[in-house]
């Protein structure tokens, strides 16, 4: 590698005018100075497109590309197939960097092969980065054996954002870029896929990013058939990553509480999906399991029994929002 590579910053957009200034400009003050912004337009109908080309016009390392609506994961090859750097760092157009994030994975990685990747921390934010929940999934360390973090993280029942890696090219083209029959989850079944091809992941703890929470438009917010039958699918390459590893009780359990936790998801909301609750229920069944896991803590499980899980969900949020 070069002593100083440079760096891809990939944003797909779509209808994000409130936000895309404030993403671009926490890419303009990274402290990474070698680096291209590259965004591509997903058919938005706001003024989206007006306030990019007023950066491209100003910086000669933003460049700007639309495209008829096809969905962010085309709109995220896209970028990759004009996307010069060694490393790529994508980064959805309503969330933000940190100034030091991609200059503390850079250096992390000079003194490892090139099949590593770097992450880092990751906080959620409601209008202002000056109030941040930060998120701490147990995988917030160094893996040698990178199967483990995935086996960890769909044990815990938590995510990682896309944006908080860092990713050699060379893996991107090696997976074949995005699903772009996925419409959800597509971060994490990209991710999985990344991770399952890296030698080393390596944990930055510094390194930081922020999700935004309260973009009443993304897509992320948004649960309907087509999404909730996107994520079962996504489950499918899950499954064929861990194929040679199902042997391992653990590796059995992760997957059985990522299908546990979506037939419950399809239960507690009502939605009445009964074809795909009963696809997961299958799959469940055939990584030995009868019925979903339930794997809480203890008073959860009992507020749960007593008034039943929406129940307690908005009981828990409520108690949430006072102490907050």
């Amino acid at each position: 590698m070069l002593n100083s590579p440079k760096v891809s910053i990939l944003i797909p957009l779509y209808n994000a005018q409130h936000y895309i200034g404030e993403t671009i400009e926490s890419c303009l003050n990274q402290s990474y100075s070698n680096i291209e912004i590259i965004i591509v337009d997903d058919g938005s109908t706001d003024e989206s497109v007006s306030i990019v080309r007023v950066y491209e016009q100003k910086y000669q390392h933003i460049s700007l590309y639309t495209q008829p609506n096809s969905g962010a994961s085309v709109a995220r090859n896209r970028a990759f197939s004009y996307a010069t750097g060694s490393y790529i760092q994508y980064l959805d157009a309503d969330d933000l960097l940190d100034p030091d994030k991609i200059r503390l994975q850079v250096k992390a990685l000079k003194s490892q092969n090139s099949r590593s990747v770097a992450f880092g921390r990751w906080g959620i934010f409601y209008e202002s980065i000056e109030n941040v929940l930060w998120k701490s999934p147990p995988v917030n360390h160094n893996y040698d054996k990178t199967e483990e973090f995935l086996i960890e993280l769909w044990y815990s029942g938590m995510a990682m954002v896309i944006y908080t890696w860092l990713i050699p090219r060379s893996l991107i083209e090696e997976s074949l870029g995005w699903n772009e029959a996925l419409s959800s989850n597509d971060d994490g079944e990209f991710s999985a896929r990344i991770v399952m091809r890296a030698t080393k992941l390596i944990f930055v703890e510094e390194s930081i990013g922020y999700y935004r929470k309260d973009n009443q438009d993304s897509l992320s917010k948004k649960v309907s058939y087509r999404a909730l039958a996107s994520v079962l699918d996504s489950y499918t390459t899950y499954m064929k990553l861990m194929e040679k590893s199902l042997g391992k009780d653990k590796v059995r359990e992760s997957l059985a509480l990522i299908y546990s936790r979506y037939i419950l998801f399809i239960e507690d909301e009502e939605l009445g999906y009964d074809i795909l609750k009963k696809e997961a229920e299958y799959m469940l069944y055939t990584l030995g399991y009868q019925k979903p896991l339930y794997r809480d803590k203890w008073y959860n499980h009992i507020l749960v029994m007593l008034v039943g899980r929406k129940r307690a969900r908005e009981i828990k949020q409520r108690i949430k929002n006072i102490l907050s």
